[in-house]
């Protein structure tokens, strides 16, 4: 740690905490941040879409704000291994973490992992991808009613693939029983691609997965087709209806949003630097294509948004894991 940095972390040594919501702490930072190397924590393995976001947004962190930005993978425990990591650095803006929602708060809401959203300051949305119900080509269900109806007719004929047990896409297929009666068994993967493997080998009934860049081929190709989508507007790259459109006015809340958190603490002032980081990021034809511009936001989602979506995704899954 370089000597102006140690002042920085002695300067804040007595700041309080504050919620996610907050945008950051209330303590003084330095004029010249960063004057240091920046760490961006990956929840997750090399290679996944979190760590390809992670590492177009940490080059052009580099460009923007002229110091290095190193991105280190912390997979472990569905995300907890790296924001534990997180929330025991200083609350300086120089130790970051990728994060995805709802799974973060999923996690805490079902299991003790040593943090909340109270632990984090948001900084901002970089992507967000929509999930859909996904069958295989040849699956006899054409449409999502007959799916369902099939569910209603027998408790246990229809089976769901999810990318893990305690992420959007569980907790959303057990609302849909929940809510509307439809009795799904969640059969948890350790990711899309197994979903994907499970649902063309007839392993599973259906798949309730990103609509991401590792699954949009099968779909393109014709091997996989999707019967609805959990985005509020109609995709315009895949040709299935809303849950909205089908009278699932709920069923909107299986988007993976993908963002950047701090330690709670941080000042508002790196904060905001992050946050403008993350703006001129968004707006950069460069990182957009590496990002995939079907998945970066039109309208910038900055650190009080995504400290609302942290508070909305708590309020609509707090119980449901635990049904």
């Amino acid at each position: 740690m370089t000597a102006r940095r140690a002042l920085a972390v002695l300067l804040l040594a007595g700041t309080a905490l504050t919620g996610c919501g907050s945008g950051g702490g209330s303590g003084e930072a330095p004029e010249d941040y960063p004057t240091d190397d920046i760490e961006l924590l990956v929840p997750y393995t090399a290679g996944g879409p979190t760590d390809i976001a992670a590492r177009a947004l940490a080059a052009h962190m580099e460009d923007e704000l002229g110091q290095s930005v190193v991105v280190t993978n912390a997979p472990g425990a569905s995300g907890a291994t790296a924001y534990q990591q997180l929330i025991n650095a200083d609350a300086d803006g120089y130790t970051l973490s990728m994060t995805a929602l709802p799974t973060a708060v999923l996690n805490y809401l079902s299991n003790e992992v040593g943090y909340t959203r109270e632990d984090f300051a948001p900084v901002g949305v970089v992507t967000q991808v929509p999930s859909g119900i996904i069958v295989p080509a040849d699956s006899p269900y054409e449409s999502l009613e007959d799916l369902f109806d099939a569910a209603r007719a027998d408790p246990e004929a229809v089976t769901v693939g999810t990318p893990g047990a305690t992420n959007t896409h569980a907790a959303e297929t057990q609302r849909i029983t929940a809510l509307y009666d439809v009795p799904l068994t969640v059969v948890p993967f350790n990711g899309n691609a197994e979903v994907q493997t499970a649902l063309l080998g007839g392993n599973v009934t259906a798949g309730f997965a990103n609509l991401s860049q590792d699954v949009l081929p099968a779909i393109d190709s014709g091997d996989l087709r999707v019967l609805a989508v959990g985005s509020p507007e109609p995709l315009p790259y895949v040709d299935a209806p809303t849950f909205v459109e089908l009278d699932y006015p709920e069923l909107v809340q299986s988007t993976t949003t993908f963002g950047v958190i701090a330690p709670a603490g941080t000042p508002a002032e790196v904060v905001q630097t992050l946050e403008d980081t993350l703006r001129t990021a968004a707006e950069e034809p460069g990182v957009v294509e590496a990002l995939d511009e079907r998945y970066v936001p039109a309208e910038f989602i900055g650190a009080d948004g995504l400290g609302e979506l942290f508070a909305e995704t708590e309020e609509t899954f707090r119980d449901v894991l635990g049904d």
